[in-house]
């Protein structure tokens, strides 16, 4: 096995989990996916350890959904990543590190282990953030709750959750201008009629 077919085996495995569990969230995995590479470039960040994380930071979130224990899947995902890594024997111990690091990393730290994880984190934003991440995310709320006022108030956390993780400057330059009109408008569908 080298690193592209690692790759492969990353993206391979958490697509299987969505398809398992919750197709809607191969969408948002796209959305982080395209931005962690154009971050990755940007910033000289490794492509392979960014891919790999990306694939494998909520790998274990549409299980955890579907357990009802969604605060869990980072750990659970760390789990299955280690478990995962076991078999890159081609892979040294602070690459290996470096993608759980990652993982357990990507809602964001006060000082990132590498800039793959701040590169992941900051991926991570853009399904929430960005417009194309926010009505899709918007859309399987309204599938899901059924309660416009816990759609507001989950689409208002997951905005502000993010918002706050956002800490390189390109995703800080793209990113905020969305992030204002987004809060205010939900600020004005608190408020309004």
């Amino acid at each position: 096995m080298n690193i592209e077919e690692l790759v492969t085996k990353a993206e391979k495995f958490n697509k299987e989990e969505i398809q398992k569990y919750n197709p809607d969230m191969e969408f948002l995995y796209n959305i982080s996916y395209n931005a962690g590479i154009k971050l990755a470039k940007k910033y000289k960040a490794d492509e392979n350890i960014v891919r790999i994380a990306l694939a494998m930071m909520d790998s274990k979130l549409p299980e955890a959904q579907h357990l009802g224990t969604p605060k869990q899947h980072i750990s659970m995902s760390s789990s299955a990543t280690k478990k995962f890594l076991e078999e890159a024997t081609f892979l040294n111990a602070e690459d290996k590190e470096n993608i759980i690091k990652c993982v357990e990393e990507h809602h964001g730290v006060e000082k990132f282990y590498s800039i793959e994880s701040e590169v992941v984190a900051n991926a991570d934003c853009y399904k929430f953030v960005h417009p194309k991440g926010i009505f899709y995310y918007s859309s399987m709320l309204g599938r899901r709750l059924h309660d416009f006022n816990k759609e507001l108030e989950q689409l208002e956390f997951k905005l502000n959750e993010k918002h706050n993780t956002i800490s390189l400057p390109l995703a800080k330059e793209e990113l905020e201008p969305y992030y204002k009109f987004f809060q205010k408008a939900i600020d004005e569908a608190k408020n309004s009629i």
